[in-house]
């Protein structure tokens, strides 16, 4: 009687290739609402609606305010189940609940630009802190599941550069889709992409606002379509799985706050997060507003920003995952080059700023993609080594509200900078430019932060320490 095969090692120490397809496609919910905000909303509200970019980047902070939670949503999804699930139902639910919430967005703001009120403000805030605490939940849980479907398998940079690599793919089809349904739209209008006249690119505007609502009313859908797949992926836990971790003592929102930067590794950690995303997104409220007002660009030519950027990184993360798998080569050199790269490509910007060429333009957005995919791939890599068993969902939410809190603060500070700058200097181009060389500068902050840190010292030295400072075992 012959016996059944055991799975060799390798197909043991490296996660299956349809299972990280099923964990990457849920980011085709998340990259359609990153591309919405980023090149419809920012875009139509600066520059067609003349809503100031301040008041546009406070909205992008106060949704990114509400990641504080996701240590406390972590913690929830450590310790809750849902039909023996833990990180799938909060998966789904956040974001479903970040689509929805965005769908009355578009009205409310062109309310507002008709009728300037603080009723409109705090609507447009709430539906972005909706936005923003379901966006949170939903990264938080699919990053932990991704770090405990991945935890001691070989591939992890590769799964990590995979699931990125969708979104970013997901970003540039979004992008692309989007810019073709304006030019549709525009043409159908009597502004077809050849005409250069004001008359026509009045028309644009108008269409680029009009058609706007009906791009959040399919974020839904398009958010429901892209979980699907993830039905089935997570193995379900046993009760008594989680006795251990909710027998321990609750800690409040402070008091876990305080006990993780309790850690010196954990607290240099964070501040890298905090400035690497700073250098990376401060442009990233004002990008689609910097080809309108230096280089007089259409609404259909800076929405393809999104994807042109996009294919940067996704060039950058497959050849990052694949030499990354191949080849040990640290993570956090991965990052640090990554930095560098982006740093390039802001200096490109810079000089595209003063001699307003726009091929220039175009390859600093891309070399900008480049180092952003380069930099995912160390990045998120260590986020998931900067993890202890038991409380991934803690940690990864720890790291996770350093991203977020810091791409918020980024968006707020870049839309002021260009309010600023242009209200002092009357020039758009420095204003743009003093932008990016704040990039620049923050960028190499990072690195110097990073090198500080190191994951196998973190781990030997609060294995047991974090466990305890955590949750304080009962």
């Amino acid at each position: 009687m012959s016996r059944a095969k055991s799975p060799s090692p390798a197909a043991v120490e490296r996660l299956p290739i349809l299972t990280i397809l099923r964990l990457a496609l849920p980011k085709l919910g998340v990259a359609y609402l990153f591309t919405l905000l980023l090149s419809v909303f920012n875009r139509v509200m600066i520059n067609e609606l003349h809503i100031a970019a301040t008041l546009i980047g406070g909205l992008y902070f106060a949704y990114r305010i509400m990641n504080i939670f996701q240590v406390y949503v972590g913690r929830y999804s450590d310790r809750r189940m849902l039909f023996g699930l833990r990180r799938t139902p909060v998966v789904a639910g956040g974001l479903m609940l970040a689509a929805l919430s965005l769908v009355p967005l578009p009205y409310l703001a062109v309310a507002y630009s008709q009728q300037p009120n603080v009723i409109y403000v705090a609507l447009m805030l709430l539906c972005m802190l909706g936005f923003g605490f379901g966006f949170a939940a939903n990264g938080d849980a699919q990053n932990t599941l991704i770090a405990e479907m991945t935890e001691g398998k070989k591939n992890r940079p590769a799964v990590v550069a995979t699931v990125w690599l969708f979104q970013i793919v997901f970003i540039v089809i979004s992008g692309i889709a989007s810019s073709i349904i304006l030019q549709i739209a525009d043409t159908q209008a009597g502004a077809p992409p050849s005409c250069t006249t004001a008359e026509c690119a009045a028309i644009r505007s108008r269409v680029a606002v009009e058609m706007m609502p009906k791009f959040f009313l399919a974020s839904p859908l398009v958010s429901l379509v892209g979980l699907l797949p993830l039905i089935g992926v997570e193995r379900r836990v046993r009760v008594d799985e989680t006795q251990p971790v909710v027998a321990r003592l609750q800690l409040d929102a402070r008091q876990a706050y305080a006990r993780i930067f309790s850690n010196s590794q954990a607290r240099v950690f964070f501040f890298f997060v905090v400035m690497a995303i700073f250098a990376l997104f401060l442009q990233d409220s004002i990008l689609e507003p910097f080809g309108a007002d230096v280089f007089k660009l259409a609404p259909r030519q800076t929405a393809q920003f999104q994807p042109i950027m996009g294919v940067g990184t996704i060039v950058a993360m497959m050849i990052t995952g694949a030499l990354a798998s191949w080849k040990p080569i640290p993570k956090r050199t991965i990052a640090d080059f990554g930095l560098l790269i982006a740093a390039f490509g802001f200096a490109l910007l810079t000089f595209a700023a003063f001699t307003l060429l726009t091929p220039t333009l175009y390859v600093g957005v891309a070399i900008l993609g480049v180092g952003m995919g380069v930099f995912n791939v160390g990045a998120l890599s260590m986020m998931m080594d900067m993890t202890v068993p038991g409380e991934a969902g803690s940690l990864m939410g720890a790291w996770g509200m350093a991203q977020a809190l810091s791409n918020g603060f980024a968006q707020f500070a870049g839309g002021m900078l260009r309010d600023i700058g242009i209200q002092v200097t009357g020039s758009a181009p420095i204003a743009y430019a003093v932008t990016f060389v704040i990039s620049i500068v923050s960028a190499f902050v990072a690195i110097n932060l990073v090198a500080r840190v190191n994951v196998e010292v973190f781990r030997k030295m609060t294995r047991e320490e974090v466990q305890m400072v955590l949750a304080a075992e009962a």
